[in-house]
């Protein structure tokens, strides 16, 4: 399966919004105050605590707790927006089902 490109720089350009940095150089600034909802991530509404955001194994990581993988980060960044966890719950599982088809060697594609 496809590795997903690290997070390897996180600037902050705005109270919720970051400017993102890929392994593979691909790079977009994001607002992620949509995504800022539920009892972890509503601390970080406040730009105080939306600053002490980290970069740790290529991962989005804030005290408390809050974190955002690099394969929804980098799903929303070439959206150019957060999107509803129903739309990334049909990414992924579309994602998931083509890798799962590319790397299961599949009746039709043997030769005899």
């Amino acid at each position: 399966m496809k590795s997903v490109p690290q997070v390897i720089r996180c600037e902050i350009v705005g109270a919720t919004s970051v400017r993102l940095k890929f392994s593979d150089g691909f790079a977009a600034t994001l607002d992620l105050l949509p995504a800022l909802r539920g009892r972890v991530f509503a601390a970080l509404k406040r730009p105080e605590k939306f600053r002490e955001v980290a970069v740790q194994d290529g991962t989005l990581v804030w005290t408390g707790g809050a974190d955002i993988c690099p394969s929804v980060l980098r799903y929303w960044c070439e959206l150019g927006r957060v999107c509803s966890q129903e739309e990334l719950d049909a990414h992924f599982s579309a994602a998931e089902m083509v890798g799962m088809v590319a790397e299961s060697p599949g009746k039709y594609g043997r030769r005899r």
